[in-house]
């Protein structure tokens, strides 16, 4: 076997393991992807809130 078929053959391994263990980390990785964007909101809702105090009082 060449060095390029034994590499290829290695990287259809990771993958295929790689796709057999998504269900095992989706389970617990999906309430913290999914509530990404509410604290990321949240972040920016505050920055905004702190930038409006900031302002009103520089006047």
């Amino acid at each position: 076997m060449k060095i390029s078929e034994i590499i290829v053959m290695f990287l259809l391994l990771l993958i295929v393991l790689g796709g057999l263990s998504v269900p095992l980390w989706w389970d617990r990785a999906q309430p913290f992807v999914f509530s990404l964007p509410g604290y990321i909101a949240g972040i920016i809702s505050e920055l905004k809130n702190s930038l409006d105090y900031i302002l009103k009082n520089i006047k």
